[in-house]
């Protein structure tokens, strides 16, 4: 053992080494040199830390010649060395953005061309897959003999397709969410600002503009008791189970009701069924109705039960009119009685345009998220405490009821009015990128738009309540019908969003029509013509 005299001290060389490697192995820990299980690695350097921009302006500035290098790095906060690169190199150090590592295979503004493609096809609803992407850029670069690409592949490589994603970062990989064509065309701009324009001008004809306790929205939603997760911890490299009671679920429907400062009616629950059972209600929220239909769905029938529900909760004593905000569902606008029933309390309905309703009904748009999320997670829990068992009936409300209170608030309810642009009135609440999947199918409208056009031997039909023609042309030998872009509201039979089996569309014209076989023994004079003219529908 040596000892030597250090400082006036006599100490043990071989400890003095021990220390200095433990204080050298706590310094490389702090510092990230040492990693897992005893590999020491450096750690990487991180380049292209200064911003693009500053680079630029400082190259400009030095190319005035008014100040040195090394006092505009400073000023600009740029690398010196990178500065003094770029402002006398060339090839791949010239320029003022970020040329670290291999130039890329496909030229600059190639990129910049199919990157726009990329962006323009994901907005028209047709986005492409990274296979896509790197098989369009390995094809531009065998046409325009381009070497870099690997040919016995046949596409771009994987470290091509990150270099370009990060090129880039407008661009990102993500999962695509399912819409379909009817929706993708019926999200149309002009037919979206004409329905606006109408129940602005239906709010202030009511007076209720500034009353969103009179405006109310209405929807019904399936429930399925089979629930699946979206993404959950495994083991690494091994499949991942959950297990269900069964491989597809039983649907039950629930109307949901509210207004735009957030009050709720209850709901009406339909399961499935043909006899009703008392141990079914049990649980369920204050007030609520509980019925059962052949497949669990609504019906006309319960439809107008639900719409005397809805009339009792009105206040008796209000003289103001009430506007109710509807789909085009068949049992809602097809639905004469439940039309008189409202007719008769002073509710006035609206629907919203075909296949809108994703983007402009306040229920679709928050509240029934909330409630399925919530729905999902009471049945995972439920089911994972159970076994995997399904829920009976008499557990629905087990699962519901907690899901229902917790949705069911004044701050989801206003969220979904406002987001919708129903209240406050805003048709731009609705954002651009809406809109951008219409323009795939967007045709300009024919000249003659609004007006009847129909062949000799068709009869004209109207409007039940005014005299807006409806173009039917039944013997199908013209090639246009009348276009009637968006209704009034449903006194005025507003239901012409429907199209019937016998109305045609032909080129660019648009059917909007609807088999009237409902009002049979409603009659309606021809405003200028005799009485040999009239029509019965």
């Amino acid at each position: 053992m040596a000892r030597v005299l250090i400082r006036g001290k006599l100490t043990d060389t071989s400890s003095r080494k021990k220390d200095w490697r433990k204080r050298g192995t706590d310094h490389a820990k702090r510092s990230g040199a040492v990693r897992d299980a005893g590999v020491c690695k450096r750690k990487g350097r991180k380049l292209n830390r200064w911003n693009e921009n500053r680079m630029k302006l400082a190259i400009n500035e030095f190319k005035e010649g008014k100040k040195g290098l090394r006092e505009i790095a400073r000023a600009w906060q740029v690398p010196k060395s990178t500065l003094a690169r770029r402002v006398t190199g060339d090839g791949i150090a010239a320029g003022w953005k970020h040329a670290s590592g291999k130039k890329p295979v496909l030229p600059n503004e190639v990129e910049m061309d199919l990157a726009e493609r990329v962006m323009l096809l994901a907005k028209r609803g047709f986005p492409l897959t990274r296979k896509d992407v790197q098989k369009v850029a390995f094809e531009y670069a065998v046409e325009n003999n381009i070497p870099g690409f690997n040919p016995e592949r046949g596409s771009a490589g994987h470290y091509w397709f990150k270099g370009f994603i990060n090129r880039h970062p407008e661009i990102s990989v993500k999962k695509p969410e399912n819409l379909s064509v009817g929706r993708a065309i019926g999200m149309n701009r002009q037919v979206v600002s004409n329905w606006f324009d109408m129940y602005s001008e239906t709010l202030n004809e009511l007076g209720i503009r500034d009353c969103p306790s009179h405006i109310w929205n209405a929807d019904e939603s399936g429930l399925q008791d089979f629930f699946v997760s979206d993404k959950v911890l495994s083991v690494k490299g091994k499949p991942c189970y959950e297990i269900n009671s069964c491989e597809k679920g039983q649907t039950t429907t629930v109307i949901a009701t509210f207004n735009g400062v957030g009050k709720f009616l209850p709901p009406m629950i339909i399961f499935k069924g043909k006899r009703m059972k008392p141990e079914w209600c049990i649980g369920a929220p204050l007030g609520s109705v509980v019925r059962v239909s052949e497949k669990g769905w609504i019906t006309s029938e319960l439809f107008v039960e639900w719409g005397k529900m809805f009339v009792k909760n009105m206040p008796a004593d209000e003289t103001r009119p009430h506007l109710l905000l509807l789909d085009g569902h068949g049992t809602h606008v097809f639905n004469l009685e439940f039309l008189k029933l409202m007719k008769e309390n002073n509710i006035h309905l609206m629907c919203f345009p075909a296949h809108t309703t994703h983007w402009l009904q306040p229920a679709d748009k928050t509240f029934f998220k909330s409630l399925k999320h919530k729905w999902t997670e009471a049945g995972r829990t439920f089911s994972r405490d159970n076994g995997g068992k399904k829920p009976d009936k008499k557990e629905f409300f087990q699962l519901l009821t907690p899901a229902w209170t917790g949705s069911s608030t004044v701050e989801i309810a206003q969220s979904g009015f406002r987001e919708t642009g129903m209240f406050p009135v805003n048709k731009d609440a609705i954002p651009q990128h809406a809109f951008e999947p219409s323009l795939t199918t967007e045709r300009p409208l024919p000249q003659n738009a609004g007006l009847l056009v129909a062949c000799e031997g068709c009869r004209p039909k109207f409007h039940l309540a005014c005299d807006r023609p409806i173009g039917l042309c039944t013997c199908r030998q013209t090639d246009s019908v009348t276009v009637l872009l968006m209704p009034y509201n449903l006194f005025d039979i507003c239901f012409l969003q429907r199209c019937c089996k016998r109305c045609i569309s032909h080129g660019n014209s648009v059917c909007l029509s609807v088999c009237l076989s409902v009002h049979s023994s409603v009659t309606r004079w021809y405003p200028t013509q005799t009485n040999e003219d009239r029509i019965m529908r």
